[in-house]
């Protein structure tokens, strides 16, 4: 009997030391995610066709598609705050039609990130921010002959938003993404020819894209 409360005691000790099942649960750690939606135009609108407000409000309307990949490294519960890098591409289009001629904006962003992340049971809530190069390009039409603007330049953004679980692995999500960017000049090209023009009235001024995004997220 003397014995076998030694045996006890060794099988307490080692079980003491052994982490529980919970304790040995781990999470993903990186999130891949897709999203689309409305976008608008903020900002002021250099190089287009038509100056009349209606028109101008009717270019601000767009929209817009996103691609994220975030790392926020391993926990071992539900509940955490995680900090980690990140990188996105964001797309956007706006568009509107005028008798003489028509101007078509896309814009692509690419920037690095660094997030916050405040995980819960059943998703979570996260804000992040980061310099990044947007691509700017107004393909556009006047007297129906093909003219084009570009303002390529370094930008920031500002993003928030939060996430579902729907399981280990999936999740949606909804989020607010804000691009910043300054031009005091912009390149365009008509008639087989291209130039630089200098904004005349206020030298230039910010512009960008403020975006309302859903998507689908796969943690792994």
């Amino acid at each position: 009997m003397k014995h076998l409360r030694y045996v006890w005691l060794v099988l307490a000790l080692l079980l003491g030391r052994m982490p529980s099942t919970a304790q040995e649960e781990t999470f993903p750690t990186s999130t891949f995610s897709l999203y689309a939606g409305p976008s608008w135009y903020v900002g002021k609108l250099l190089g287009i066709t038509r100056q009349a407000d209606t028109y101008r409000n009717d270019l601000r309307k767009g929209i817009a598609w996103e691609a994220d990949y975030w790392y926020t490294g391993s926990r071992s519960s539900e509940k955490a705050v995680k900090v980690g890098p990140g990188i996105i591409y964001q797309g956007g289009l706006y568009k509107a039609v005028h008798e003489e001629g028509a101007d078509k904006i896309g814009m692509h962003y690419l920037a690095l990130q660094v997030g916050v992340f405040f995980f819960h049971k059943h998703g979570l809530w996260q804000v992040a921010a980061g310099p990044g190069y947007q691509i700017y390009k107004d393909k556009s039409v006047v007297y129906g002959k093909p003219r084009d603007v570009s303002m390529n330049k370094l930008a920031f953004n500002l993003s928030g938003g939060g996430e579902y679980f729907l399981s280990r692995h999936w999740g949606i999500s909804a989020r607010l993404n804000w691009i910043l960017s300054s031009s005091n000049a912009y390149s365009v090209g008509y008639h087989g020819k291209r130039w630089q023009v200098d904004d005349p009235q206020t030298g230039g001024g910010y512009f960008g894209q403020l975006s309302l995004l859903f998507g689908v997220d796969y943690h792994f």
